[in-house]
């Protein structure tokens, strides 16, 4: 379980493992090869440059975001079943692609979401974001491997000792490839037995940035859109070929709930095929219909999967008495 949160050490960061057999070289003798004085430079002012990134952009992001929201008609169908399930679970895990990760920060924070964030310079800044709109954030990222294997027993510590936990993860990654998602969120939410639920924020006026994801950067004077789709629960006992399964399951729910709100911003300028879908997608939700928990297209609603309902074993799970929680 989360406990059980040890990192193995790679053999090339132990001294005892490092140089010629008994030639004394240990970890005091290694250096790090010098930086020209131009480097050093560069780093000093790259560092610096976005401490001031950070300083400034996080306000003026929020006062954006507030404007934004003052704007748009809203169509809010995720505040009160998130809510609900953190006063009856105590820790849920959130869902969503990256594309619509820019007004994540603001629509997350004021339910005290729980974000990751690179190690990156930029990270430095995305930190300060999240933290200005109320987020509380772990600095990581899935794209090293030693860095996943680090961060991800982290967040299942927190989240099994938290009494309170509202995880957002972007779930293909922070470099994709886009709509294809990952199990890191299944792993949490089957080492703390937590709820998942599919999420989407999105506005129906935004721009597209030429990036890996299409990020899409919302307009005023629309209509804001943000469903919840859940619960779905992963089994304490689902091994790697049911993991497998629920994130295949997943993944086409949170396409179809994507689809699902372009279609209600597109009407019937419709566009097929979507930019970044599996190719050969197409929708089986009737058009205006917001799925099931457990999806109302490949599976048998008289016979549903044992993942679409709380496992018995978690039946007595209870949230552990409120303490103060420094990071982990």
């Amino acid at each position: 379980m989360a406990g059980e949160d040890r990192v193995n050490t790679p053999a090339a960061e132990d001294p005892s493992a490092s140089g010629p057999e008994g030639s004394g070289y240990d970890a005091e003798h290694r250096r790090r090869p010098s930086r020209s004085p131009r480097r050093r430079l560069r780093g000093w002012l790259s560092w610096h440059l976005v401490g001031l990134v950070a300083w400034i952009f996080p306000y003026v992001y929020y006062v954006y975001c507030w404007l934004l929201w003052k704007s748009v008609r809203h169509d809010d169908q995720l505040r009160e079943p998130i809510l609900s399930a953190l006063e009856s679970h105590g820790g849920v895990v959130t869902m969503m692609w990256h594309e619509e990760v820019f007004p994540s920060a603001f629509a997350y924070g004021p339910l005290g979401g729980d974000a990751l964030a690179s190690t990156s310079n930029f990270g430095r800044v995305i930190t300060r974001m999240l933290e200005v709109c109320g987020c509380k954030v772990f600095r990581g990222g899935s794209s090293k491997g030693t860095r996943r294997r680090q961060v991800l027993p982290d967040l299942i510590k927190y989240m099994d000792r938290a009494p309170r936990c509202l995880y957002g993860l972007t779930v293909d990654g922070s470099r994709g490839p886009a709509y294809r998602m990952k199990s890191g969120g299944l792993v949490i939410a089957r080492e703390c037995g937590a709820p998942i639920y599919l999420v989407r924020t999105w506005f129906s006026r935004n721009l597209r940035t030429p990036t890996w994801d299409r990020t899409a950067i919302p307009l005023p004077f629309g209509t804001l859109q943000q469903y919840a789709l859940g619960p779905y629960w992963v089994p304490p006992e689902a091994d790697a070929e049911e993991l497998e399964a629920i994130r295949l399951h997943l993944e086409h729910e949170l396409l179809e709930l994507a689809d699902h709100s372009l279609r209600r911003c597109e009407g019937e300028r419709e566009r097929r095929p979507r930019p970044g879908f599996p190719e050969g997608w197409t929708p089986r939700w009737a058009p205006g219909q917001l799925g099931q928990p457990y999806g109302p297209h490949d599976l048998d609603p008289e016979q549903p999967p044992a993942w679409s309902k709380r496992p018995a074993a978690l039946a007595a799970r209870q949230a552990p008495p409120r303490t103060e929680l420094s990071d982990p």
